[in-house]
């Protein structure tokens, strides 16, 4: 288990626990329109090197598995505008209680 992804060479993938932390009140419909709008992008032909995003929900508790081709994947999905917009909104601190727990894994 790993919270970054450096040193993995091949396929990787990670999962975004945002169940460990709560939407804040009233956010959770919001926090899932920013997930669902990644999720399009990220499964389209604009991300070639983004293999699975899956979005999972209870409640306010949110839930992404999500599979790379490599290291250089990852980053570039990091720069696309949803996940700036989700980061924005985590940052200022009215769209979740606390920041989104990653954990990196590499395929064997």
């Amino acid at each position: 288990m790993s919270t970054s992804f450096e040193h993995i060479r091949g396929k990787l993938s990670f999962m975004a626990r945002q169940g460990t932390v709560k939407a804040q009140e009233d956010q959770g419909d919001n926090i899932a329109a920013i997930l669902k709008a990644i999720q399009d992008y990220s499964t389209s032909e604009r991300e070639p090197g983004c293999l699975t995003y899956r979005i999972c929900r209870s409640g306010d508790d949110f839930f992404t598995f999500e599979e790379y081709a490599n290291a250089a994947a990852v980053q570039e999905h990091f720069e696309i505008e949803g996940f700036k917009n989700l980061l924005k909104g985590v940052g200022t601190g009215t769209l979740t209680v606390g920041e989104p727990k990653i954990t990196y894994y590499e395929e064997i």
